[in-house]
């Protein structure tokens, strides 16, 4: 498999130069040109371009070479030479591929989903209604506490309730 820029939708924007984690697309003449060798297929460049210049291509499995290895190559390596071969076998790339591919994937299946939800919650949130209280005015300047207060107080002092007529 290999990604495939097409010249006539790509605009040179760049925004596929700063989502690839290992650097392998370069803008040339404003376009962009993917180096292959140092791509790794993780398709961050395909998911941030905006005109869509990016695809993916497989190649078919039947025009692929077939080479069969010489009996002498094929060997059975002896267990204290295997961490030896699995050294300079796949040299390590660091966590650059690694964190390209799950920021990938964050955008494009956990983002849409938590921004779904979000949505849901506010218009849950706006579509319940809303219930405000408002205080009627007082022709005292004492809050409605404070003035019951002082009648319960002086309706104590008279030995009796407030609204007996005293």
């Amino acid at each position: 498999m290999f990604i495939q820029v097409n010249q006539e939708l790509c605009d040179g924007c760049g925004v596929c130069v700063e989502a690839c984690p290992v650097g392998a697309i370069q803008l040339v003449d404003q376009r962009a040109v993917i180096d292959d060798a140092l791509c790794t297929q993780c398709e961050a460049c395909i998911e941030a371009c905006p005109n869509e210049a990016l695809t993916a291509l497989s190649v078919p499995a039947r025009s692929a070479p077939i080479v069969a290895l010489p009996a002498a190559e094929s060997r059975i390596v002896p267990a204290r030479d295997q961490a030896a071969l699995l050294e300079t076998a796949a040299p390590a790339r660091g966590l650059a591929p690694l964190a390209g591919a799950a920021l990938a994937f964050l955008g494009r299946e956990i983002a849409p989903r938590l921004a779904d939800a979000l949505i849901a919650a506010l218009e849950r949130r706006l579509a319940r209604p809303t219930t405000t209280t408002i205080a009627p005015a007082s022709s005292s300047s004492r809050s409605p506490t404070a003035k019951n207060r002082g009648e319960r107080k002086q309706a104590r002092y008279r030995g009796g309730r407030a609204d007996n007529g005293w």
